[in-house]
């Protein structure tokens, strides 16, 4: 039966070749300018439900030379303008960027007093400058420091209260304001008796006897019987009930000078630490931290007036009272500063207690684990992270405007490395690359063909039968809307043009071979029944192996060997059903005989 419908096929491809092979190249032509609208793919994003559900972002690296560092910014610039860049990871924005005070406070945790503390001393170096008394003593009794946790070691209840009664004092003493005996006794820690008799004398050089009438005054002697002198003494003086703190201490240091026997040594070493306080506030001086802690020196026994104590205090009272909130550091720069001068200084052993350390040596651990994973020795890299669909128009107009930018922006060359990356890089240059290869593959088997046949004719019938099946395969994919992976392409274009040439050439050596005994119209149903029982048996296994596996496996390699299955068949089909009618066209040519000149009545007529 099957010799029969093979027979029948040989003559049909006998009396119709000429309209076979007109539209066998009506064929080749058409397909050669269809293939070209085929959609190829160059990246293979597998469907699944985790992903339908979570879609994949696609991550882009880029590698730089260190040298483009600097210009980095302005690539995150650019980045940060498209709505679909989800986020960027690079040196210039991560270990390398400049954080404020706040900023680094709120990520390590860390109170930000101290964080201004070292922005001060990462900028003006460890050295404490001079500053004025009333400063120093307004910083260390504010609420933020004199209540502040991390420096409670350094602050004990004896202490705070010490420097609150301190406070009140240097303030009192810069102060225009007037205060009352009492309120003065309390602040200056004076007795309250020897406050009043300096009230008092202030009111004896106060008096003035001008202005009472002489009459009144021998008047109210008689009456009293007391002197007229004393009477006028009396009602002259005008009563003090306020004084500056400053004019206090003035006078009670003149008082002192006269009157030795009105304080003792202590009221007397008291005295000479409110004169030289006095002096200093009113003065204006600004004061080294070796001056105030002998200033301090007799205020008493404070553990947090010591003099190592003070130069560190006076590095945070600078940094506090300057604008620090436009000063910004690198990451990494700040934690270097932190391990390599202050956590080896010991004016912060107060301060660095074992979970401050630990949660430092982690940051400093993930930051020397992140400074190896983005900067290397002569190339950096940046990863960047996507939400483009992939082979959609929006990520090819990206690769086109981000590879210009770069290009304009860094001045070495720069390697984009990625998925996404990968697809514009190949479909940059792929129809190009692929016609290299198609020209590549048809040169090479035609070499082998033309040594097996020495025949050109042969040669060139074949590569045109097996290159028509390639277009006529991606010009299937095209009609029925399916893209084609670009591996895929090459995948077939080399197997089609490798294993299917074999078929036709199977097939050219039995037509040669009938051929010398047969004459042309006969010889083709015979070449049909004697070589299509060998092509359909191996040639059907491979189309329907790669049909049925191409739709029960996933991914690529699906893809692969669905388009394989497809471009098999057509090769079978155009062996089959051209190839014959080409062979009796090009006769003389692939004979190389001259063959008798055929009756112009067709045998197949007498039927």
């Amino acid at each position: 039966m099957l010799d029969k419908i093979v027979g029948a096929i040989g003559v049909f491809s006998y009396r119709h070749r000429k309209l076979i092979a007109a539209l066998a190249c009506v064929l080749l032509v058409c397909t050669a300018v269809l293939q070209s609208f085929a959609r190829i793919e160059y990246s293979y994003a597998e469907e699944s439900l985790v992903t339908d559900i979570f879609p994949q972002d696609d991550n882009l690296l880029i590698v730089y030379d260190n040298v483009d560092e600097d210009k980095i910014g302005q690539v995150l610039e650019y980045l940060a303008e498209d709505e679909h860049v989800t986020s960027v990871q690079a040196f210039a924005n991560t270990l390398g960027l400049e954080m404020s005070a706040q900023d680094i406070a709120g990520m390590m945790g860390i109170d930000e007093m101290f964080v201004n503390t070292l922005f001060y001393m990462y900028e003006n170096g460890m050295t404490a400058e001079p500053m004025l008394l009333v400063d120093f003593t307004n910083f260390i009794t504010s609420d933020s420091f004199i209540h502040n946790e991390m420096f409670s070691s350094m602050i004990d209840e004896e202490s705070r209260a010490q420097v609150g009664q301190l406070g009140s004092l240097v303030n009192a003493l810069a102060s225009e304001e007037k205060y009352s005996a009492d309120e003065l006794s309390a602040i200056l820690t004076v007795d309250k008796k020897i406050v009043q008799s300096i009230f008092y004398i202030e009111q004896l050089k106060n008096m003035s006897l001008q202005t009472a009438p002489q009459t009144l005054m021998a008047t109210l002697a008689d009456i009293l019987g007391m002197d007229a002198d004393k009477i006028e003494v009396l009602f002259e003086v005008e009563p003090v009930k306020a004084m500056r703190a400053g004019d206090f201490v003035d006078l009670l240091s003149d008082i002192a000078l006269f009157a030795q026997g009105v304080l003792d040594k202590n009221q007397r070493s008291q005295l000479s630490m409110l004169e030289e306080m006095s002096s200093v506030v009113q003065s204006g001086k600004k004061l080294t931290p070796q001056e105030l802690s002998e200033l301090f020196s007799g205020v008493g026994e404070n553990e947090m007036l010591t003099e190592e104590n003070i130069r560190l205090l006076y590095i945070m009272a600078q940094s506090n009272m300057a604008d620090m909130s436009e000063t910004k550091i690198p990451l990494l720069e700040l934690v270097l500063f932190l391990s390599e001068d202050v956590f080896q200084n010991d004016l912060f052993a107060p301060f660095l207690d074992e979970d401050m350390k630990s949660q430092f040596a982690q940051a400093q651990t993930m930051i020397d684990e992140g400074l190896a994973q983005l900067v290397g020795e002569d190339h950096s890299r940046m990863v960047i992270t996507l939400d483009y669909p992939l082979e959609s128009e929006g990520i090819h107009n990206f690769y086109v405007k981000f590879s210009e930018m770069l290009d304009g922006t860094l001045e070495k060359e720069y390697y984009l490395v990625g998925l996404s990356a990968m697809s514009y890089e190949v479909s940059q240059s792929f129809r190009e690359e692929y016609t290299v290869i198609s020209i590549i593959t048809a040169v090479a088997v035609f070499a082998v063909v033309l040594f097996t046949f020495r025949k050109l004719s042969v040669s060139l019938l074949l590569i045109c039968v097996i290159e028509c099946a390639v277009f006529a395969m991606m010009s299937v994919m095209v009609v029925i809307g399916e893209p084609i992976f670009f591996i895929a392409m090459i995948l077939v274009q080399c197997i089609l043009m490798g294993s299917m040439i074999d078929y036709g050439i199977l097939f050219t050596t039995y037509y040669m071979e009938v051929r010398k005994e047969y004459p042309v119209e006969t010889a083709l149903p015979e070449v049909m029944r004697r070589a299509t029982h060998a092509i359909l048996t191996s040639s059907l296994v491979i189309v329907l192996v790669t049909l049925l596996c191409g739709r029960i496996m996933t991914g690529a390699v699906a893809t692969i060997l669905t388009t394989l299955g497809i471009g098999a068949l057509c090769a079978i089909l155009l062996i089959l059903f051209v190839l014959p009618s080409l062979l009796a066209i090009f006769d003389k040519q692939v004979m190389g005989i001259k063959v008798k000149k055929e009756e112009e009545k067709d045998p197949f007529d007498e039927e």
